[in-house]
Parts: structure tokens; C-alpha cells; sequence
């Protein structure tokens, strides 16, 4: 019998699924669109419209889906544009909190500066307490909670004469970043909420579209039957099963 080894060989790990990258529209939408369009086409050929009309899938029924179809593009388009506009602002909002905790940052770093200066001579009297200044503490667990501290560290390092902050110059960049944090927060919640509704407005417009275009569908279905052979062409111009009734 051969020897075993000591150590077979171990078996390669299988290769981690590859992801597919976020589009800059809505696929499953992009192409519910498509096949809107094209179905659109077949309804509105001439060899299609007479037999249709008898289904009550008039002329104007099917300019009305084209025209849904036409504002649909547009939105996808404003709805693309208005999630990439999202990008900016919350770059912008990121920035300008790191900027604010940096500038918070600072004036902890001067109270505890001074309480180092003042504690050398072992003399209570003379000591400075850090108390208040939000030491060891988290200062942006959320944005309301970071414009509280803000505010709170604002008001300490104007009363306590740190070093760094002792000048009206060096003072008014706290606020200043306070402000710049607020400006660049509501503009990304603008951004979000634009998106947001594009959002609403684009998924409106697709569910009416892909209810018009399943109305041709069941229309065509019932003129061009998949029990004829004859149908199959015309079936297969309007996205149908070759053999079973449409069940959109």
C-alpha cells in the first residue's frame, strides 16, 4: 500500500464571486423601457395598428405610451444626474467635519495644554480643569450631536483664554467651521432629497409603462393566438411566448 503523505495538499479555495459595479442608472429599468419602446414600435406599425384598434389599443393609446416612454429618458437621465450630484455634496459635508473636529480637536488640545502648564506647581490654587471639554469623548457620533459639542466646546474656549484661541482672530474660526459644517450638511440633505423625489417621479413613470405596454401585449396575445403557427412572427415582434398565452 503507498504512503500517505504526511500534509496532502490543500484544496484551492474557490475564487470570491465577482461583483458587478453599481450602474449609473437603474438597469432592470433601463431595459423595461427598452422593451416598452419596442413593443411600442410593433403596436404602431402599419401592419399591426388596424388589428389592434379592434382591441381598443388605439393610435393615441399607443402615441401615449411613446410619449410616457420619452419623458421616462429624460427623467432617468435627471435621476442619474441627481444621484451624481449627491457625490459632491457629501464630499463637501465630509470635508467641512473633518474641518470643524479638527478646529474642536485643537481647543481640547489647548485645554489640556494649559491644565499641564498650570498643574507643575503642584499648587490647587493654579490649576485649570479640563471639565467640560468634552475629553476622550466621541465629538461626532451624529450631526446633531456634533453641533452640540461644537457649541459647547465654542463656549469654553471664549471664556478660558487657551492657547491658540486667545485672539478674536483665532476665536472666529470656530464658528466659522461651525457654519461651514451647516452650509455643506443641508446642502447634501438638498441633494439627497432631489434625488430622492427624481426617484419617486422615474419609478411613477415606469410602472405606467410597463402597464400600457403588457395592455398591448394582452391585446396582441389575443389577436395573433400561440395555437396558430402563423402567429409565431408576430408574437416574437411583440416579446410573447411562441407557446403559452402571455401571463404579464
Amino acid at each position: 500500500m503507498p504512503e500517505q503523505p504526511a500534509n496532502p495538499p490543500a484544496t484551492p479555495a474557490a475564487p470570491a464571486p465577482k461583483t458587478q459595479p453599481r450602474g449609473y442608472f437603474n438597469q432592470a429599468q433601463v431595459e423595461d423601457i427598452q422593451l416598452a419602446e419596442d413593443i411600442a414600435t410593433a403596436a404602431g406599425a402599419d401592419a399591426h395598428q388596424t388589428a389592434l384598434a379592434t382591441q381598443e389599443i388605439t393610435a393615441e393609446y399607443v402615441a401615449g405610451e411613446v410619449g410616457f416612454i420619452a419623458e421616462a429618458r429624460a427623467k432617468m437621465a435627471e435621476t442619474g444626474q441627481a444621484n451624481s450630484g449627491q457625490q459632491p455634496a457629501s464630499l463637501n459635508a465630509d470635508e467641512a467635519e473633518r474641518a470643524l473636529i479638527t478646529v474642536l480637536q485643537a481647543i481640547q488640545s489647548g485645554a489640556k495644554q494649559k491644565h499641564r502648564m498650570l498643574a507643575e506647581d503642584d499648587d490647587p490654587a493654579t490649576n485649570f480643569s479640563t471639565d467640560g471639554y468634552l475629553i476622550g469623548q466621541r465629538l461626532n457620533p451624529n450631526r446633531a450631536l456634533l453641533l452640540q459639542n461644537a457649541d459647547t466646546l465654542k463656549g469654553k474656549a471664549g471664556t478660558d483664554q487657551l492657547p491658540g484661541f486667545k485672539t478674536p482672530e483665532t476665536l472666529a474660526t470656530i464658528p466659522a467651521a461651525i457654519k461651514a459644517y451647516k452650509d455643506a450638511t443641508a446642502d447634501h440633505a438638498e441633494a439627497e432629497e432631489d434625488a430622492a423625489q427624481d426617484r419617486i417621479a422615474r419609478d411613477a413613470l415606469v410602472r405606467k409603462i410597463n402597464a400600457r405596454r403588457m395592455a398591448i401585449q394582452h391585446a396582441a396575445d389575443a389577436l395573433w393566438p400561440y395555437t396558430a403557427e402563423t402567429s409565431r412572427p408576430i408574437r416574437r415582434r411583440f416579446s410573447l411566448p411562441p407557446d403559452r398565452p402571455f401571463n404579464g
